[in-house]
């Protein structure tokens, strides 16, 4: 199995989940990774953050993908 790096760090579940959605549109595999207590504790998110995590291999992509600004397409 691959080693997953992290893409970024977000303040929020659902800005990650709409990283993932974006990014794996483009064929990338990402994880969601939170301490919150399983969503117990949405509010530690915005002091611990939410990480978006892929391979190694597809991190070059990823990050060029998330940078991308909405005029670049």
């Amino acid at each position: 199995m691959d080693e997953l790096v992290t893409v970024r760090t977000f303040a929020s579940r659902i800005e990650a989940e709409i990283a993932r959605s974006y990014l794996e549109s483009y064929g990338i595999k990402t994880e969601i990774s939170s301490d919150d207590a399983g969503q117990s504790y949405p509010s530690l998110q915005s002091v611990r953050g939410v990480k978006l995590l892929t391979s190694r291999k597809n991190i070059k992509k990823a990050i060029n993908l998330l940078n991308k600004k909405p005029s670049d397409d």
